[in-house]
């Protein structure tokens, strides 16, 4: 039977699932880990920045719910940085086109904007008469 412990799977592992390790990709396994926390790191500024528009966002964690979201995000991302991003290819003269669009329309109308006013200090005092 197998302990708490080894039953928590990561978001680190799920994205490895998701994007191995290659060699000829990476420098080393460390380069790697270090790409994989990057691109998890900015998913999860996205979701946030997309959910709550208006909000200082530094401190806040993922909600559970968005890790999902994450993941195909991280995933997108890395796909923007090499070759599975070209659209057009040449041979002779070695042309290429990629496709600019930085995430899909798509996923970022997976997350609801949540979006409130900016009180004022006469709002406030409103509130409390």
């Amino acid at each position: 039977m197998e302990s708490a412990e080894e039953q928590v799977i990561t978001q680190s592992d799920l994205l490895k699932e998701r994007i191995p390790y290659e060699e000829a990709i990476f420098e080393s396994q460390e380069e790697y880990e270090k790409v994989i926390e990057r691109l998890l790191e900015d998913a999860k500024e996205d979701a946030l920045s997309l959910r709550f528009p208006y909000k200082d966002t530094t401190d806040m964690d993922l909600p559970k719910r968005y890790y999902n979201w994450q993941l195909r995000c991280a995933e997108e991302l890395y796909n923007l940085i090499g070759s599975v991003n070209i659209k057009s290819y040449s041979e002779n003269g070695l042309n290429w086109t990629r496709d600019t669009a930085y995430l899909s329309t798509y996923l970022v109308n997976k997350i609801e904007p949540m979006i409130g006013y900016i009180k004022e200090e006469d709002d406030e005092d409103e509130d409390t008469e």
